[in-house]
């Protein structure tokens, strides 16, 4: 089965904001990624430039797995940093593939760019699996790819963008983040030390449930799904019982999430006495819906 390496370009010695410094939070999305593709019998490594020196730790890495596909996810910010790892994956005769939400809002400026050979758009689960599939078989072409959903590529100098891939609907089917593929106490003690608890970052949703332009359209859509509560607390159980955290923290726009599965959630975890405090990745603003005092319970 084909290798994939994963890449997480944000180096924190290299970040001059102390405040997006002094909380490290690991690439969920990848270990998302890594896992999808692990469960389907492909092989994976993550490269997780967090705690890393310099790009030429990169480098190594790359020279020990010598992976058949290169994965780098990219925001806004850290762009620079993502184009550097793609410059060093492609001169050392890889092919580069960019995801995540730049990428996915803005594939054009990634593919004016040599490094990268495509882009993948949206939810990239689907997509990757298929990509290493076509590099088990031989086909990893554009004659093949061309039609691929969830990509955008060069063609005759011109940069073409595919459709979205069907989301995934049934979000308990996907497997939990490949957390055992990263350094987990690093960040741990990292967290700790910063901000005086332990906390690790769990999603209980895809999608936007609002309609803010970005938002909606880099991230994983405009069409909102949920877990189920008993899946975020069997997880929630399961990060409790192995890390012993203090707080979740969760990705999702908790301001968005329904009061009653709130209150699901409140129940499934006290049934498995997984009830840890959680806070959201930014204050919340709706001081007034009834699920912030469920919020309280947790």
């Amino acid at each position: 089965m084909a290798k994939l390496l994963l890449c997480h370009p944000l180096f924190l010695n290299q970040q001059k904001d102390s405040n997006e410094a002094s909380s490290p939070y690991f690439p969920l999305g990848l270990l998302y990624l890594a896992a999808y593709v692990r469960d389907r019998g492909h092989e994976v490594a993550i490269f997780d430039g967090s705690f890393a020196n310099s790009e030429v730790d990169f480098k190594q890495q790359l020279d020990s797995e010598v992976p058949d596909l290169v994965g780098i996810s990219a925001l806004l910010p850290n762009r620079g940093s993502a184009l550097k790892l793609a410059q060093i994956a492609h001169t050392a005769g890889y092919p580069v593939v960019l995801g995540g939400p730049d990428p996915t809002y803005s594939p054009e400026f990634y593919l004016e760019h040599s490094q990268v050979d495509l882009v993948v758009h949206h939810e990239g689960e689907e997509t990757i699996q298929n990509l290493l599939n076509h590099c088990d078989s031989d086909t990893f072409s554009l004659s093949y790819l061309q039609n691929e959903p969830g990509l955008a590529y060069r063609l005759e100098g011109k940069i073409k963008v595919t459709a979205p891939r069907e989301p995934i609907e049934d979000l308990d089917s996907l497997p939990t983040p490949a957390r055992d593929l990263i350094d987990m106490d690093a960040y741990l003690d990292y967290w700790k030390q910063e901000n005086g608890y332990s906390s690790l970052t769990i999603a209980t949703s895809r999608g936007c449930p609002y309609g803010c332009e970005w938002c909606q359209y880099s991230v994983h859509g405009q069409e909102f799904r949920q877990r189920s509560p008993e899946s975020v607390a069997r997880e929630v159980q399961q990060l409790s019982q192995k890390y012993e955290i203090d707080r979740l923290r969760l990705v999702d726009d908790v301001d968005g999430l329904d009061a009653s599965w709130i209150e699901d959630w409140a129940g499934s975890a006290e049934s498995l006495e997984a009830v840890i405090p959680f806070e959201g990745l930014n204050e919340l603003k709706r001081q007034d819906i009834p699920m912030l005092d469920v919020r309280d319970s947790l």
